[in-house]
C-alpha cells in the first residue's frame, strides 16, 4: 500500500514561477478560513459581535506586526474599496 498517493493533500498544488504570495492556494485558503469563521461568527453571534472581535484582533495583529501594518496601509491609500465592493456585487459567480 503506497500512503503517500493515497493521502495526497488535494491543496497542496505548486504555484507557478511568477505568482506572488498574494494568490498562492496556502494564501487562498487562509483567507477562505478567515472569512468563513467570521461568517459563522455572524451567524452565531451577531454582526457587532463579529465586528468588535475583527476590530480587536486587527489592534493585536498590527501590535506584534508594525511592518505588516505599515505595508497594509501603504497598499490601502491606493486601492479604491467602493471598487473592489462594487465588483464583488457584479461578480456572476458570487453566492
Amino acid at each position: 500500500m503506497d500512503f503517500n498517493s493515497e493521502n495526497t493533500n488535494k491543496f497542496h498544488h505548486s504555484p507557478p514561477q511568477d505568482a506572488s504570495p498574494y494568490t498562492s492556494p496556502a494564501t487562498t485558503i487562509g483567507i477562505y478560513t478567515v472569512l468563513s469563521v467570521l461568517m459563522v461568527m455572524k451567524s452565531q453571534l451577531g454582526l457587532e459581535a463579529m465586528l468588535e472581535y475583527t476590530s480587536r484582533y486587527l489592534r493585536i495583529l498590527e501590535k506584534h506586526n508594525p511592518d505588516v501594518k505599515d505595508a497594509v496601509v501603504k497598499a490601502l491609500k491606493i486601492v479604491d474599496v467602493e471598487v473592489i465592493y462594487k465588483d464583488a456585487m457584479r461578480r456572476k459567480d458570487g453566492a
